[in-house]
């Protein structure tokens, strides 16, 4: 008694197939325990999870690792350090370079060499395995990247915007709330025989909508499968906004935690029509495409800190109020070993290079200049007055412009005060 789609797969047969076509593409691995010499670090610090990962030479993949960040991903990344430096001292990290939400904290904590925007970061991945991508889709926990590629370059990017229903924390809440692992969630809907439609709402009504269709009788499979199909759908129909399939591309790169769930996978492919690419490390990607950055910028020299620094490495967080403007901003004041400092939090360069005079950059000063820089010009056919209001701020440029050349003189109102308006 609810409205229904029809399955994501016929037989068990059909999902097999699926997999067997996906299990193609893997990267390259490595034996880390037997590897010497140089080897590149990518780090991806998202919004819920850090991934590290370690190239060798040839990109082979040696090692890599992806946890939960519990709110502060320094301790994680100093412990991954740790362990790389006392069980593979034939190693040595001839560059690194971290990418996401984290990337400033954990460069200036850890001397990483480069930083990098995610978007470059996992278009460098993608590019990886399938040098003709014209489309790359990327799902993580609170965020949603994807852009289109052109002759070999970004031509176009959608992100989602303050909402994260189409992610995978969105899923991971659903998962919780009926008691279960996000895994063993997303597997019970690979075979729902009657997934439920949810549409591609907020979180706040889709809670409403799941507990309609379970007081009709569906179970908690159909509502996984159900809920895979929104996360797709508000992909396509409201990050990406695709016209029609064909607009994305038929070279289909995804990648990011949540396309490690079959069922997203499958309905993405459907919606489509169109085999995608999906990586085996397609969780790893952010960082993997930052350790292949970083090998083809590197100069063969690290300044990564060291198992020494590393072992006497301390992290103390304190929180302070800039006193530098009217604004005062709170700012996150990160203290490094060696009184090494990062200040997050400040929306402009004062708490960092403390300075608070010189010459002042008001973008609004500059364009009030420049609206009252348009004179009046003698003109044969008479005046025209403007009242400088409303949008008159943004078009005074081309009316000023427009009524000079055809010989008016114009004449602006003086800035708006008290005794102007009492004047009428």
């Amino acid at each position: 008694d609810f409205l229904s789609i029809p399955p994501l797969f016929e037989n068990e047969e059909e999902y097999r197939e699926f997999v067997k076509r996906h299990e193609k593409c893997r990267a390259k691995r490595g034996d880390i325990k037997t590897y010497r010499g140089n080897a590149y670090l990518g780090v991806d610090s998202g919004s819920t999870t850090v991934k590290a990962v370690v190239l060798g030479e040839n990109r082979e993949l040696l090692d890599s690792v992806y946890k939960s960040n519990s709110g502060n991903p320094v301790p994680i990344i100093r412990e991954y350090l740790l362990s790389l430096y006392r069980n593979h001292p034939e190693i040595k990290i001839a560059s690194s370079a971290v990418t996401g939400y984290g990337e400033e904290l954990l460069k200036n904590a850890f001397n990483i060499d480069f930083g990098i925007v995610e978007t470059i970061a996992h278009f460098t991945a993608a590019k990886y395995f399938m040098p003709n991508v014209d489309f790359v889709i990327d799902i993580g926990g609170q965020d949603m990247k994807c852009f289109k590629i052109r002759n070999g370059a970004i031509d176009n990017i959608f992100l989602n915007e303050a909402c994260s229903s189409g992610c995978g924390s969105f899923l991971q809440t659903f998962a919780n709330t009926l008691g279960y692992d996000i895994a063993d969630f997303a597997k019970k809907g690979l075979f729902a025989k009657h997934p439920v439609d949810l549409g591609s709402r907020c979180t706040v009504f889709m809670n409403s909508s799941v507990k309609q269709a379970q007081k009709d009788g569906a179970t908690t499979a159909d509502i996984s499968a159900g809920l895979s199909v929104s996360v797709v759908k508000n992909a396509i129909y409201k990050v990406i906004r695709a016209p029609s399939a064909e607009s994305l591309g038929r070279n289909i790169v995804v990648q990011g935690g949540t396309f490690l769930n079959d069922a997203v996978l499958r309905v993405f492919e459907k919606e489509l029509g169109v085999d995608v690419v999906r990586p085996d490390i397609s969780g790893l990607m952010g960082a993997f495409g930052a350790a292949v950055y970083a090998k083809a910028h590197g100069k063969g020299q690290s300044g990564l800190i060291s198992l020494e620094e590393l072992e006497n490495f301390s992290h103390e967080v304190k929180v302070a109020s800039c006193g530098l403007c009217s604004n005062h901003c709170r700012l996150t004041i990160n203290i490094f070993s060696g009184n090494r400092r990062f200040i997050g939090g400040n929306r402009c360069e004062k708490p960092v290079t403390k300075k608070s005079g010189g010459e002042p950059l008001d973008l609004y000063a500059f364009k009030l200049e420049a609206l009252q820089s348009y004179r009046p010009v003698p003109g044969k056919r008479g005046k025209i007055g403007i009242p400088m209001g409303l949008n008159m701020y943004e078009l005074l440029p081309f009316w000023h412009a427009f009524f000079t050349s055809l010989g008016f003189e114009v004449v602006t109102s003086p800035l708006s005060s008290r005794s102007l308006y009492l004047e009428g």
